[in-house]
Formats: C-alpha cells, sequence, structure tokens
C-alpha cells in the first residue's frame, strides 16, 4: 500500500544509527515489524498474567492435608 508520510528528520536518522537498512522503506518496515512483535509479547504476556491470577484465585480455597506418617 502507499502512503506519503512526514517522517522526523532527526528519528530517522538515529533509526539509520542502529539499522543496517539503506532506505526509509526499510526501516519504517522494520520498525513496524519490531512494533507488531512488541505488541504482540505484551498481550501473551497479559494473558499469562490473567491465566495465573485466576489459578491463584482458584487455589486459595484448597486446603492441602499433610499426612507425615
Amino acid at each position: 500500500m502507499r502512503i506519503n508520510i512526514d517522517l522526523n528528520d532527526d528519528l530517522l536518522a538515529e533509526a539509520r544509527n542502529y539499522s543496517k537498512a539503506k532506505n526509509k522503506r526499510a526501516i519504517v518496515e522494520k520498525a513496524l515489524t519490531a512494533y507488531i512483535a512488541l505488541k504482540a509479547e505484551e498481550r501473551r504476556r497479559l494473558t499469562y498474567k490473567e491465566r495465573l491470577d485466576s489459578l491463584r484465585s482458584r487455589m486459595r480455597s484448597v486446603r492441602l492435608s499433610i499426612d507425615t506418617r
């Protein structure tokens, strides 16, 4: 998809320092890929935290009896 955007020149220059990309398009694609990976990881961690919280709340009502015979 084609789109015209006004990029911050300072940010683009800094991104070039960290990237081996040779053009603006490649830098933007790498940035989008990194953003998607970051957000997917955040979502995965949140889902994990929700499941862990649910498990902990269910475990509060469980009583264990230990037989030491």
